[in-house]
């Protein structure tokens, strides 16, 4: 079962965006995106919910419904297409994304992923125009219970700015525990500004039974913003994430979290989320 173990910590790293600027975050706890394949698991899982958040100094209540299909019927190769639709007071916007798992060795498999977010309205842009991801990572010997990843992404707000995110990081499973550490460093335009972040995460749990996580994570965003007083955009901010999914039966099962947020001189956000998923 390390496959399940290594693969489900993955996509964490890969769609968190740490050190994306405020506009990007805001959702789903990473850590309740579904899991990956194992020789035992059923070919496809369908996972559908929602998420409410709480937010003060006058950002208002943000909720969402978010959906996922994923097919894990080949060991190699395991796409999946993931949509998010979120409300703030300001308006609503989706995002569409593909995502999926390549096992290129038994040492060595890639994490890669797309996603656009049509832009309807300026005043409504909470997620990248269009980003990409991509990361690898590297199973050390002899066991193979220490794995080594690097990733890049790139993504695009339209007038609102891009910048990349170069990521470095480190997981370790032993049974049943999953821990993981990452380093972001981002970069953003316009401006040419640097900013750095990290996260550290636990999962403990087994697939087809329950799954338990924790993440926290915290560093700094900086930014350019162009509004009706441009100039760069410096916060500090800490999120902490909690999830707990649990099998009923062999096709369906349930997913419950919660989030906090302080992004400090700015504002502060509580928030719960709640999913369904179905396995056949």
């Amino acid at each position: 079962m390390r496959t399940v173990y290594l693969l489900r910590t993955a996509v964490l790293v890969l769609w968190a965006g740490a050190t994306i600027p405020a506009a990007a975050q805001g959702g789903a706890a990473p850590a309740q995106t579904a899991g990956p394949p194992a020789v035992t698991t059923l070919p496809y899982r369908f996972e559908m919910g929602g998420y409410y958040t709480w937010a003060d100094n006058g950002y208002g209540n943000w909720r969402g419904l978010d959906a996922a299909l994923w097919f894990r019927g080949n060991s190699r190769f395991v796409p999946a297409f993931l949509v998010d639709s979120q409300t703030r007071p300001a308006g609503t916007q989706q995002n569409y994304a593909f995502t999926s798992y390549m096992n290129w060795t038994q040492s060595f498999y890639t994490v890669q992923g797309f996603s656009a977010a049509p832009q309807r309205s300026t005043s409504a842009i909470y997620f990248p125009k269009v980003r990409y991801d991509i990361k690898g990572f590297y199973k050390l010997p002899r066991d193979r219970n220490f794995v080594l990843g690097a990733g890049f992404t790139h993504y695009d707000f339209g007038q609102p700015g891009y910048g990349e995110i170069y990521n470095l990081g480190a997981l370790y499973y032993r049974k049943k525990l999953v821990l993981e550490g990452n380093l972001f460093i981002n970069q953003s335009f316009p401006g040419n500004l640097w900013s750095a972040s990290g996260s550290v995460a636990l999962q403990y749990g087994t697939e087809g039974k329950y799954w338990f996580g924790l993440s926290a994570g915290g560093g700094r965003e900086l930014y350019y913003y162009a509004g009706l007083s441009p100039g760069n955009v410096s916060l500090t901010s800490f999120t902490v994430n909690l999830f707990y999914r649990r099998w009923i039966s062999r096709h369906m099962g349930y997913v419950v979290g919660s989030m906090l947020q302080d992004k400090l001189d700015a504002y502060a956000r509580a928030g719960m989320s709640a999913r369904l998923f179905f396995e056949f």
